[in-house]
């Protein structure tokens, strides 16, 4: 490889410590003879890994004793998958143009299908670890996988008031993650963090917002009664203790939303968003012993308020409070976020 800086040939260490394997024939062979690269100075390659995004599968597991007269009940994951690889054997597929050893990202997508048919595939974090655990296990060359599992939620329809045993509804736009990477020599020890996104939630009262900051610049009213909304997605980590993983997301599930809403009658004061989020997240990781961290992330979704427009229609007497007409707007919205640790 000769720089044309210096205008000097690397010798073989040299050449191995770019990752670049392969002499100038051996390219040239490989290339047909093409021309297979433009730059003239070598650069060091500091991070990369590669991978397949948006690999998308059904698993229906067929449970043959829950269907009623000795039918079959179904259940349903619909998984968006997206892998990633690591090993520094492959910087010199970036900068040596050596393919050798490489696992192909169509390989990484093939095997989505294969580990969805081998396993339950019941939650995100255990299909996720299924899928690292067999890199790790069929590739020697790869140091660590990635994978992020993202579940289209699915509820059992109903008919005639009764549970089906194979029919679903979308539940939208809730969707359930997680991020699973496995290292090698460190696999009992999987780095797991679990999420929600999309779960927008919405409460008509029991929500006020008052004694902040007023300035020339201010023109919110106090309120002790408002809509409070959001689009919440919250992520949490775990501690390294053995976990049900779909039982720790149905638990930090019901305490966000109980955190938000309170019991089912009275409810709870909101006197903030950003107490309300917190109150929450601490729920959640007294309820779930493996959680170590938890955040949440709020954007407002706002049900503005109509008593001056009616007013103005002469709907509606002045100064009368409307509290069961809103104008619904999305933006611009509120960014509320706080993390959480035990």
């Amino acid at each position: 490889l000769r720089l044309a800086r210096s205008g000097t040939v690397l010798g073989a260490a040299a050449v191995s410590s770019y990752g670049l394997r392969r002499n100038d024939a051996t390219c040239a062979s490989y290339t047909g003879g093409k021309i297979s690269k433009l730059r003239e100075e070598e650069f060091p390659l500091t991070i990369h890994h590669h991978g397949k995004a948006k690999v998308r599968v059904l698993k229906v597991r067929h449970n043959s004793d829950g269907g009623v007269e000795g039918g079959e009940k179904h259940s349903v994951s619909e998984f968006t998958v997206h892998t990633k690889l690591f090993s520094p054997e492959y910087a010199k597929v970036f900068t040596g143009e050596d393919n050798d050893s490489l696992v192909a990202t169509d390989t990484q997508k093939n095997t989505v299908y294969v580990i969805a048919k081998r396993t339950a595939a019941e939650s995100p974090e255990q299909f996720g670890l299924d899928l690292a655990k067999h890199f790790l296990r069929t590739y020697p060359v790869l140091t660590a996988a990635e994978v992020e599992v993202e579940e289209c939620l699915w509820e059992r329809a109903s008919v005639d008031g009764q549970p089906h045993d194979h029919a679903f509804t979308k539940v939208s736009p809730e969707r359930a993650c997680a991020v699973v990477r496995l290292a090698r020599g460190a696999e009992e020890l999987p780095h797991v963090k679990s999420s929600i996104r999309g779960m927008t939630v919405l409460k008509t009262t029991q929500s006020g917002f008052s004694d902040y900051l007023k300035d020339s610049y201010t023109l919110l009213p106090d309120t002790d009664d408002r809509c409070l909304a959001t689009e919440l997605s919250a992520e949490w980590t775990f501690n390294g203790r053995c976990v049900d993983y779909s039982k720790a997301r149905a638990e930090v599930r019901a305490k966000l939303l109980k955190g938000i809403f309170g019991p089912s009658h009275q409810g709870v004061f909101s006197v903030s968003l950003q107490a309300t989020i917190y109150d929450a997240a601490c729920l959640a990781l007294s309820a779930v012993p493996e959680l170590e961290s938890i955040n949440i992330s709020t954007p407002n979704i706002h049900y503005l308020p109509t008593g001056q427009l009616l007013e103005r229609l002469k709907v509606v007497k002045p100064g009368e409070t409307v509290r069961d007409v809103f104008i619904p707007t999305s933006e611009p919205s509120g960014t509320i976020f706080c993390e959480v640790k035990r």
